[in-house]
């Protein structure tokens, strides 16, 4: 899935760790220290697309199962 791998590439130039999490039509990341993030991991059962906090470490199955998971499908 192209999206996918479009938040790999963000994750690989990234100098931190980013939230990511799926609001219904797209992937969104988020630096850490953003209002949003702060939002997201104070209330995660707000935010069902929550799919985790990753690094320039992440693979593709890393955001792949989750996103899955809340898709209903294998990615």
């Amino acid at each position: 899935m192209e999206i996918i791998h479009q938040a790999l590439e963000v994750l690989l130039t990234a100098e931190e760790a980013r939230l990511v999490h799926w609001d219904g039509r797209i992937l969104r990341i988020h630096k850490l220290s953003s209002r949003k993030a702060n939002q997201i991991l104070h209330a995660p059962d707000a935010y069902p697309g929550l799919l985790g906090v990753f690094d320039h470490r992440a693979h593709y199955r890393d955001l792949a199962e989750p996103l899955g998971e809340i898709l209903g499908i294998q990615l």
